[in-house]
């Protein structure tokens, strides 16, 4: 990720196990998985909530960062974001990690209308991942473990569209989000995020959807 060197350090692999250590395609943390979607149900329909995946201490000095700059960062211990959701098989769904000293770091919460806006581009983002992905794409309750590429993909579209009211203007940047290479949305990500770029969003939107009046 753009600028992620100075930001996270390399942690040691947990467990020996090989397919563990290579599930969700990145080494950065040991092959653990980095982001998580969780689908819920309201009165209007489902609606999405993302988290990106952090040693506590690396979400809590992004919060501050953030904070400093005027901005604000929600960051929840990860078992907490999936208990509602997971039921009794939570322990299994967490796939043999250990969280204790992990916190997810809330990229976006989407309502029933930009769920459906960004159908597709979650669909194609989340193809071949590991673990069953039809529990929050096809209705009802539940969540899913991203690898790194997969979540940084998400994060764009849902960073990009949850301030957009048209449905022209959400489907047209779900569509430019699903154009993008892997190294154009970890950009993007990168910028949407960083303190220094108040304004990363906005670009995004303009360049996504300003050709739509």
């Amino acid at each position: 990720m753009v600028g992620r060197g100075s930001e996270f350090e390399t942690s040691p692999a947990e467990g020996t196990e090989e397919d563990r250590l290579v599930r969700y395609g990145t080494s950065m943390f040991g092959g653990r998985p980095t982001f998580t979607l969780v689908r819920r149900e309201t009165d209007g329909g489902g609606e999405w909530t993302l988290h990106e995946l952090l040693p506590r201490e690396q979400a809590e000095a992004r919060r501050d960062r953030l904070e400093r700059d005027g901005r604000s960062l929600s960051i929840t211990p990860v078992e907490d974001l999936v208990s509602d959701v997971a039921g009794e098989d939570l322990l299994s769904k967490l796939d043999g990690w250990t969280w204790d000293e992990w916190a997810g770091a809330k990229v976006a919460r989407l309502d029933p209308t930009r769920v459906r806006a960004l159908q597709d581009v979650v669909r194609e983002a989340i193809e071949g991942t590991p673990g069953d992905s039809s529990e929050v794409l096809t209705g009802g309750i539940g969540f899913v473990f991203l690898p790194e590429t997969a979540g940084v993909r998400l994060a764009v579209a849902f960073c990009g569209v949850k301030p957009i009211q048209r449905i022209d203007r959400m489907r047209s940047l779900a569509r430019g989000v699903a154009r993008m290479s892997d190294e154009e949305c970890y950009y993007w990500y990168a910028k949407c995020r960083s303190p220094s770029s108040p304004n990363g969003e906005k670009a995004l939107r303009v360049l996504l959807t300003d050709h739509i009046k």
